[in-house]
């Protein structure tokens, strides 16, 4: 499968510091020229971005799907009952970006080779369970092949970039 933008997951255990390396990737390619999209996966089941009582609740409650809201600067659309199942169907919703960074989403990206997997180990445990192609942490690990951040994110942003997939 070859994708026609360079998809980034970040992956790790809770508090391992995913939000805030996604956080500085975007901005930093953002910085650089390119066109950035994002993905959050959210694992509780009863998450809503809508606001219960909200007109645009009242609207969904009632069947609308999909559930547009629009503002002056912002647009959201909701789906309900729906869920996004391969990268195909989120590629779908992101044309125009040159990367799409994904913050967890490890079920669905691990059998891609064309995905660039950032693994965020807390520990050298982490690295029994998690599979990917750099190993970063945010904490104070001592084991060579784990770059360390911030320290070392010049590292793994030109990983980032070089990528061609495997």
């Amino acid at each position: 499968m070859v994708f026609s933008l360079k998809v980034v997951a970040i992956i790790g255990h809770k508090k391992s510091g995913k939000t805030r390396l996604a956080a500085m990737l975007i901005k930093s390619l953002r910085d650089m020229g390119y066109k950035v999209a994002s993905a959050k996966h959210v694992h509780h089941a009863d998450f809503s971005i809508d606001q219960v009582g909200k007109d645009s609740w009242i609207h969904g409650e009632a069947g609308a799907n999909p559930n547009i809201i629009i503002s002056p600067r912002e647009v959201a659309v909701i789906w309900r009952d729906r869920s996004i199942d391969s990268i195909d169907e989120l590629l779908k919703l992101v044309g125009g970006a040159d990367f799409l960074i994904l913050e967890g989403f490890y079920n669905l990206v691990r059998q891609y080779k064309e995905v660039l997997k950032v693994v965020l180990v807390k520990n050298k445990e982490d690295l029994d369970n998690l599979r990917g192609d750099i190993l970063a942490t945010f904490e104070e690990i001592d084991c060579s092949e784990i770059l360390r951040l911030p320290q070392q994110f010049s590292k793994v942003l030109k990983n980032i970039l070089s990528f061609k997939g495997r």
